[in-house]
Formats: C-alpha cells, structure tokens, sequence
C-alpha cells in the first residue's frame, strides 16, 4: 500500500508531467486501434459481401445471351432451353434448394421525371433463395404472380433496393407504386410487390457498375444489383442463366460432376461457372491485402512502443534525483523502483479507454465515410496491444530508475551517472 500511495502522489506531484505522458499514451494507442479497426473492419466487409455473392452458386450461361464469363468452362453443343429445367430440376432435386432461370434484358424504366437503364430479369419464385440479404419491404414473387393476360393491367414486380433509391428518397417507398418501363421495344406497367435489401456494403459507397454491357460475367453482373424482377413466362422466356443453388458450399463439388455429365449427356453448350472458384480467387487477394494490413498495423505498434518507451525515459530522467534522494535516505532498491513501476503503469492504463474510443472516433469520422466499412477489433488483437502497451511503459520507466537505485546516491546527485 505504501508503494501504491508512493505512485499516486508522483502522479499528483507532477501533473504536466503526468498529463503529457497519458496523451502520449492515448495518441500512440488511437493509431493502432484505428489501423488495425480500418483493415480487420475493411476484410469482414469483403468477406460479407462475397458472402453475399453465393459461394454454393452454379451458372450454366448461355453464351449466345451474356457472352463469355471470366471463369468457367465452355462445352459445345446447343442452349439451354426452357424444356431442359424440368430434367435439370429432377436431377438435382434432393441436392439443391432452387433450379431457376433468368431472362436478362436491358431495359428502360421511367417515374415521373426520373428514367434509368437497368436490367430486368424474368425468373422464377425459387430464385428467393439465391437473394441472401432477404426483403427490405413487401413479399418476393409466388406462383399466383403471372404476367397479366388483360391488356393495360400492371406486372407484379420486385426492384432492388439499389434501383429504388434511384427513383424514391428511401427504398420503401417503391412498394406499391406503378412504373412505365420499355423492355425489348415493348412497354408496359410495373407495380411494386416487393423490395429487395442491397446484400453489398461496398457497393454502396462505391460507383455503380456499368449495366449496359452485355459480355458481362455472372459475378460482375451479380454486383450490380441494379434489377426489376419478373414472373417468369413458359411460353416465351429463355434462360439466359440457369443459377443452381446448392444447400450448402461443401455440396458443390458434389453437384459440379453430375451437372458436367448431364450437360454432355444433353449435348449442351454453355459456361458452366461455379462461383465457389470465382470466390477462392478473390479470397486469395483479400488474404495478401490482409498481411499488408498486419505488417502495416505491426510496424505502426513498434513505433508506439518506441515512442511510449522514449517518453517513459523522458520521465523518469526528470525523477533521477529523487530516486536517488531516497536511496540516501536509506530506502531499498524496490521501494525506490516500485513507485515508478506502478507510477508508469497506472499512466498507460489511465491511456487504454481514452486511446480506445479515439481510435474509434478517427474510423467513425475519417474511415466510414471514405471506405464504407465499420470498424473491427479481434479481441486478442486489442488484448496483445493493451498489454504490449502498458509492460512498455512500465520496463522503459523502472530499468533506468532501477539503474539508478543501484548506484551511488552521492554520484547521480552530483550529476555524474551513467545509464
């Protein structure tokens, strides 16, 4: 305890000095919690939206419809057609949770003074299940949703939540609105049942993708989220894309050989695409974008604790005659050092909060409003920094004040040390 009042009053009795330390401690630990937040919290946001993405997706593409895919394999043979889902459906049945067609156009839709290019995809109500993030508002398409036989009568529609906010100040106030849209020469009315939550947190804050392209791949074409979804019509539409979604990742490379056999059995010339691939690629760059982050955030800890252990000797310079004043009086080597062990221990631990929540103010402030991701901090991570922090400042404060203690008192009061 006398130790402990020892450290309290060095504090009290050196406020400027104490106060200087503290910020130094606060500023150094802000830097590492702000790097560190920025790349784990910029990693998660990537990983969330490959999530997104559907790693357990297939695509059979019809080349003649979207033109080649960045990965893929191309078989020769005819396209699929409409009549080939029902054989595709039984084969993959116990398998899959959704074997659905997408006919992909470009359109033209209009509300009010407002007109956007953007496509519409007629599909099927099983392709809910390849739209991970879910509804923001209304329900999804159902088997009752048919395009209308009456002339004149509105379409059942879904829109992205991307497409809304294009038209609406929020995105919930598409539901039940009527839109004019032009698709294939052909207009026609859209009324809005539905509205789909945007999945992808980066594209959110970054430049919409180009949708007038038509050689476009799956994935790139997944990331622009800018659609109209429509009742898939029998009688007309042909799949562009044929989207099997598999129960689960591991099922894939299950999946992947009996489709292959099935497209050669059938004779069919498509891409076959397996998102999983397409995913493992961008993976393999989030991985090298992370270890830059590491070695980033590791080499900003080390100038920390340079900076921390260079301010710790600072101080205790100023004390060297103290220290020494003591030991003259007849004090031991540990109830001189104690004091400034804890004195510098109870400083860096004083720093943790305030360094913490300013490290995280600099991310709420300057990061998310650039890059658009939230900050994350892995516990062990802020665990190791707290503590490489504080044993800093408290090693840097007692070796050279234990230094000193071991000395002559008479020498270092005379000016004449050597630390």
């Amino acid at each position: 305890m006398l130790i402990l009042r020892d450290a309290y009053s060095r504090i009290i009795n050196h406020k400027a000095r104490s106060l200087l330390v503290t910020l130094t401690f606060v500023l150094g630990l802000s830097s590492v919690i702000s790097i560190v937040g920025t790349i784990e919290g910029g990693r998660r946001a990537i990983e969330h939206d490959l999530e997104a993405l559907g790693s357990d997706l297939i695509a059979l593409v019809n080349p003649l419809k979207l033109g080649t895919v960045s990965m893929g394999i191309m078989t020769e043979g005819e396209p699929i057609t409409s009549e080939d889902l029902v054989s595709l459906r039984s084969l993959l049945e116990e398998s899959v949770d959704s074997v659905s067609p997408l006919s992909i156009d470009l359109g033209l839709t209009t509300f009010g003074d407002i007109a956007w290019r953007h496509t519409m995809v007629s599909t099927t109500p099983g392709f809910r299940s390849v739209l991970r993030s879910g509804l923001l508002a209304g329900r999804y398409l159902e088997e009752t949703d048919r395009w209308p036989t009456t002339e004149g009568l509105p379409v059942p529609t879904v829109i992205d939540e991307a497409l809304a906010l294009k038209f609406f100040y929020r995105a919930e106030d598409a539901m039940g609105k009527k839109l004019r849209s032009i698709r294939n020469g052909k207009a026609f009315d859209c009324e809005i049942i539905g509205v789909v939550k945007d999945p992808l947190l980066l594209r959110q804050h970054l430049s919409s993708f180009d949708a007038t392209s038509k050689a476009r791949s799956i994935p790139a074409r997944r990331l622009e989220f800018l659609n109209l979804y429509m009742p898939w019509r029998a009688e007309s539409d042909q799949p562009a894309v044929v989207i099997i979604d598999s129960k689960d990742v591991d099922r894939v490379d299950q999946i992947e050989p009996t489709i292959s056999e099935w497209i050669g059995a059938q004779g069919k010339g498509v891409y076959l695409h397996v998102q999983k691939d397409w995913t493992r690629v961008v993976l393999e760059m989030v991985d090298r974008f992370r270890g830059l982050g590491h070695f980033i955030w590791v080499l900003d800890l080390v100038i920390v604790l340079i900076l921390t252990a260079t301010i710790s000797l600072l101080a205790i310079d100023e004390s060297m005659g103290e220290v020494a004043l003591r030991r003259a009086e007849g004090a031991r080597v540990f109830q001189v050092t104690g004091p400034v062990f804890l004195e510098a221990g109870i400083l860096a631990l004083i720093a943790l909060l305030p360094g913490y929540y300013l490290g995280l103010k600099i991310i709420e402030i300057g990061i998310v409003p650039v890059l658009g991701w939230q900050a994350w901090l892995p516990p062990t991570t802020l665990f190791g920094t707290f503590v490489a922090l504080v044993l800093t400042a408290m090693l840097s404060a007692v070796l050279p004040a234990w230094r000193v203690a071991t000395m002559d008192p008479a020498t270092v009061l005379c000016g004449r040390r050597d630390l």
